[in-house]
């Protein structure tokens, strides 16, 4: 009879809601990755500034060497509202193309013109979101910002959440 009843409790269906996908924080990435890249860990700046909420998106930045003189930050964002399609569709990305990075759909793009500044963004598919690297040039000197932030991308992916099995 006790063990009639005990199956009886175990018999019934899961109730409740089912847990909603977690946003992966990008400040999550070790000082030791961080450093590897050639980045300066000790920059690490959380968020999107002082009394600045961006519900839809974490966010981490570090510096090249150099402080205040670096010539450029690397932007790491994460979103579980946004996707990589939004990206490619996007009209106001530019100079798009398909990659893969890790084994990861990718698609790298940029969004600023100009001397002032430039950008270079790579967004890889971490379903259910996406994940968008970003160098931002400060600073007009030669470099490719693309080739900066592939660079990066591909020192960090292993940091990165693999998508859900």
């Amino acid at each position: 009879m006790a063990v009639a009843a005990l199956l009886a409790g175990c018999n019934g269906g899961i109730e409740g809601s089912p847990v909603a996908a977690e946003r992966w924080d990008p400040c999550s990435i070790t000082p030791e990755a961080v450093d590897a890249t050639g980045l300066d860990n000790s920059t690490r700046q959380e968020g999107w500034g002082r009394s600045i909420e961006v519900p839809d998106w974490a966010r981490c930045v570090f510096s090249a060497p150099g402080g205040a003189n670096s010539p450029y930050g690397l932007s790491v964002m994460s979103s579980i509202e946004h996707t990589l399609d939004e990206a490619r569709a996007d009209p106001s990305n530019r100079d798009g193309r398909d990659l893969t990075i890790g084994g990861r759909d990718g698609y790298m793009y940029v969004t600023e013109f100009g001397k002032a500044l430039r950008d270079c963004k790579i967004a890889i598919d971490v379903p259910p979101g996406v994940v968008v690297f970003t160098a931002l040039y400060e600073m007009d000197d030669g470099v490719d910002a693309c080739e900066v932030v592939e660079r990066h991308v591909n020192d960090l992916e292993f940091a990165v959440p693999a998508a859900p099995k």
